[in-house]
């Protein structure tokens, strides 16, 4: 007689972003950053890989002098890492920081990105993979909108979950914004943190359970 899978009792979230992910300098604590609020309210084990300007193409090769990494369209030791940590949810936030490289690198970005996204789709089977990039807003400039027209059609191309709701929780607020008007500062990361409860709720609804006190 067939069952239902059980719910793991602390489900493992692995995260692969840059410095939206990791919080950066634009937060008052780690514990604020949207991630770790997010696995604190749904009871989840939090495995947050992400690294200050890392993107799918920048930063993404071997280390450089003085302490750089260089471009690369088809490194994959970061996506092993993240397979090996058995995640029941991976999301993928990346893309801001390759809007640098754009126009000159277009090709290379595009490359990358097909890359990683085929990597996951194809070693992460059955595993819900949630292709979430981050800009400080939709409108917020062309450089930015080509590489989030990449993601999403390379995601849905591959029958990946896409979703701009980390950039719609944000939009462009000031009041959600650090100075420098890209990072989102504590009350963006909460509002990041309570859009993507919604996706998550929506998209793997057997690993989020009831959850916990909500996010302010």
């Amino acid at each position: 007689m067939p069952t239902t899978p059980r719910r793991p009792v602390f489900p493992t979230a692995v995260f692969l972003g840059d410095s939206v992910t990791t919080g950066w300098r634009s937060i008052s604590h780690p514990r604020n950053r949207w991630t770790s609020l997010v696995c604190e309210h749904l009871r989840w084990r939090e495995v947050n890989l992400a690294a200050d300007g890392m993107g799918f193409f920048v930063r993404r090769g071997g280390h450089l002098p003085g302490g750089g990494r260089s471009p690369s369209c088809r490194d994959s030791t970061w996506l092993e890492t993240a397979v090996r940590a058995e995640p029941d949810v991976l999301t993928v936030c990346l893309g801001l920081s390759d809007a640098a490289a754009l126009p000159s690198h277009l090709d290379l970005v595009k490359r990358a990105v097909g890359h990683d996204l085929e990597f996951l789709a194809r070693r992460l089977r059955g595993v819900p993979v949630v292709v979430a990039p981050y800009f400080p807003a939709l409108d917020v400039g062309p450089r930015f909108a080509v590489v989030r027209r990449l993601i999403h059609e390379r995601a849905t191309e591959l029958g990946l979950s896409s979703s701009d709701a980390a950039t719609r929780a944000v939009a462009g607020a000031a009041a959600r914004l650090a100075a420098d008007g890209i990072h989102p500062d504590d009350a963006g990361h909460a509002a990041i943190a309570r859009a993507m409860i919604g996706v998550y709720r929506r998209l793997a609804p057997s690993l989020c359970g009831r959850g916990g006190a909500p996010v302010r």
